[in-house]
């Protein structure tokens, strides 16, 4: 067994090979390329960082100061020294990361009809060991295409989300009510409760009981699982998966936890099952109900297992994700005063003192979402954006990448490129807003903000995760001015699964009355 100390004097004999597995520059990204260079040539970390399984630990801690939970920064450095285009030996294979717009706008292009994607391996794992059927998420090829086709209309689309509004904004009212009595050091479970219940009135079209104080101790216990499952969702992925072969605590802990909230949501779905047939039976059936469940059932072309599956990811998936989202906006918000006040004025301009969003003023609501956006493109909400499992060879940046090579399309180092975004660094919502002519006033490549990917395998979630934080910001700066107990103290981003910040907000709510 290799231990701590020998590693250690393994990396700093090896230093002098941090570098360059070829020491010539990076081809550009020609539509075509005569003599593509074959991947050995791609530039990357060479050394003892090519060895499998323990090539990519050997670039985090303890041997280097940057964690798994920061892999953004591990990237940021191998795009400074090696260029936009790198390769770095991961578990046994190779991963490829590139932050060239031209790469990543020919790989959604080859993606094909049933785009493949790097999955949560120990979640696969157990649904392979146990031979449940698998959901959605953790579906590839035509079973996933078949399945995708069902939920598209109704998820998928522009408006999609706007159906289900009313139900959402009485969360986001009842959410509002309660930030009145809630101490800063409880707003983030408060911001998950709220993003919970928001996809659970889309999901069932009833409340479940997640912004209740005293919430229900069977509540209470997939509040706590499923944030700890998002929490430990990332574990696992890039070292030797010894879970395969034995139960590791890590894995029985990931298991556990997806488990519980999996039995959570499948309990939901059941008695949504029996009211649907109580109400068939009755006459009292409306198919056009805004209940996502109830949507599905009316098809009668999906097993009962499918429905579950595609609501449990829904319900499971949208949460974490988008209470992360609205923490890390309302900090920036709150760092922003005069962005803030501009906000209110278009806030206040249609929703008055006391209005609600609706379907017809939320898309009016422009610098709302460019508050929104421009947030996202400081904080990118994952690691490096969207990857793809081709099922052809493909050329990027000059170089033959063979089919079935993971490729990292890193979204979040483009958007926050000066070629790219003038003053990066900068909160400048006004970036993603039309001039008088219906320009664009940004420069950013057409693929690089696209925190929910794009192409026919993008979120499912997307609109609704939107939609709630929306909603939920609008109520906010409509009744509160948003600040920070210590402001001069700044909060990095990590990611933990989705950009989350390393320390809670610690926000304060002035009433603006």
């Amino acid at each position: 067994m290799i231990t701590s100390r020998l590693m250690r004097t393994l990396v700093r004999s090896s230093v002098c090979r941090f570098q360059s597995t070829t020491g010539a520059g990076v081809a550009e990204s020609d539509d075509v390329v005569d003599s593509p260079r074959p991947l050995s040539d791609m530039p990357g970390p060479g050394g003892i960082y090519r060895m499998p399984y323990l090539g990519l630990a050997f670039m985090l801690k303890p041997f280097t100061n940057i964690s798994q939970q920061d892999f953004h920064l591990l990237l940021d450095q191998l795009h400074d020294k090696y260029g936009e285009i790198v390769r770095m030996k991961v578990g046994n294979g190779d991963w490829v990361c590139t932050a060239d717009p031209h790469d990543i706008e020919r790989i959604y292009k080859s993606e094909g009809k049933y785009p493949k994607r790097f999955g949560l391996l120990m979640i696969e794992h157990h649904f392979n060991k146990t031979k449940k059927e698998k959901t959605i998420a953790f579906l590839q090829g035509p079973k996933w295409a078949e399945l995708r086709q069902h939920i598209q209309r109704k998820l998928v689309r522009p408006k999609s989300a706007l159906y289900y509004i009313d139900g959402q904004a009485s969360v986001s009212r009842d959410f509002v009510e309660r930030l009145k009595t809630t101490k800063p050091e409880d707003v983030r479970d408060l911001l998950f409760s709220y993003s919970t219940e928001s996809i659970g009135v889309v999901c069932f079209n009833k409340r479940m009981g997640f912004m209740d104080e005293e919430m229900d101790p069977e509540v209470a216990d997939y509040f706590e699982n499923n944030k700890q499952f998002f929490t430990l969702l990332n574990k696992g992925i890039t070292g030797f998966p010894f879970y395969k072969y034995f139960e590791t605590p890590m894995y029985k802990k990931v298991i556990n936890t997806y488990e519980k909230t999996y039995s959570f949501g499948r309990k939901q779905v059941e008695e949504s099952l029996e009211q649907t047939k109580k109400m068939k039976e009755e006459g009292t059936f409306d198919a056009e109900e805004p209940n996502f469940m109830m949507s599905l059932l009316a098809e009668e072309r999906l097993t009962t297992d499918q429905i579950s599956g595609i609501v449990l990811d829904l319900l499971i998936g949208g949460t974490d994700s988008t209470a992360k989202t609205l923490e890390v906006m309302l900090d920036v918000l709150a760092r922003h005063p005069e962005e803030q006040e501009k906000l209110y004025k278009e806030v206040h301009q249609f929703l008055g003192d006391d209005g609600d969003p609706t379907a017809e003023n939320l898309p009016k609501m422009k610098y709302l979402v460019a508050c929104c956006k421009e947030s996202m493109r400081m904080n990118y909400p994952v690691v490096s954006g969207s990857n793809r499992i081709l099922t052809e060879d493909i050329i990027l940046s000059g170089y033959h990448v063979p089919k079935n090579t993971l490729i990292l399309l890193n979204n979040r180092r483009m958007v926050l490129d000066r070629k790219y975004a003038s003053d990066p660094d900068r909160y400048i919502p006004e970036r993603w807003l039309r001039d008088a002519e219906g320009n664009k006033n940004v420069n950013i490549p057409s693929v690089g903000m696209i925190p929910f990917s794009i192409g026919v395998r993008n979120c499912v979630g997307r609109r609704f995760a939107e939609q709630e934080i929306y909603l939920a910001t609008a109520k906010i700066i409509q009744k509160f001015k948003v600040g920070l107990v210590n402001p001069e103290v700044k909060n990095t981003i990590t990611y933990q699964t989705f950009a989350t910040l390393q320390d809670p907000a610690m926000l304060t709510f002035t009433s603006r009355r």
